[in-house]
């Protein structure tokens, strides 16, 4: 979604971020009315294509919830969402610092549970310490340290 509009929606539809559905439907229909090549003719219609673009991005109270989350989780240069978008199937707390911003702990744990036994480390983790410590539990402790009683993120883990 986000890659399809062709700069800030909320720019393209002349809206503020605070608009409501409401605003944000009345806009795009101002718009449409001026920009839609039935009327305006051939050359309005890649303007009528970054408009629907910009309007299908914003035009719920979720939707803008998910550009606006899309839009936090591009890289910056100290690393903060360098992993990417997130793979999907979320379970748990999403995070919404570092690396793996936006993601759910459960996402994580699946492609990187190293990160966990990170995070549950620092100071930033501890308040997911004890979900990340079951998440961890399901991968199973490594063999060497089978029925040593520590938290999963102190002994490490691997993948069943």
């Amino acid at each position: 979604m986000l890659d399809r509009v062709e700069g800030d929606p909320y720019v393209v539809l002349g809206v503020t971020r605070d608009a409501d559905d409401r605003a944000i439907a009345a806009a795009h229909r101002r718009l449409a009315r001026r920009h839609h090549p039935d009327l305006a003719g051939e050359a309005a219609t890649s303007r009528m294509t970054r408009i629907n673009a910009a309007f299908d991005a914003i035009k719920t109270a979720e939707r803008r919830v998910d550009y606006e989350r899309a839009r936090r989780m591009v890289g910056s240069p100290d690393g903060t969402g360098a992993a990417g978008r997130p793979p999907g199937r979320p379970s748990g707390s999403v995070l919404d610092f570092g690396r793996h911003i936006g993601w759910s702990l459960g996402e994580i744990a699946r492609v990187d549970p190293g990160y966990l036994m990170w995070l549950a480390e620092r100071h930033e983790g501890a308040r997911y310490r004890a979900e990340i410590e079951k998440i961890l539990e399901r991968f199973g402790p490594r063999p060497a340290t089978t029925g040593v009683n520590v938290p999963p993120w102190q002994r490490g883990v691997h993948l069943r």
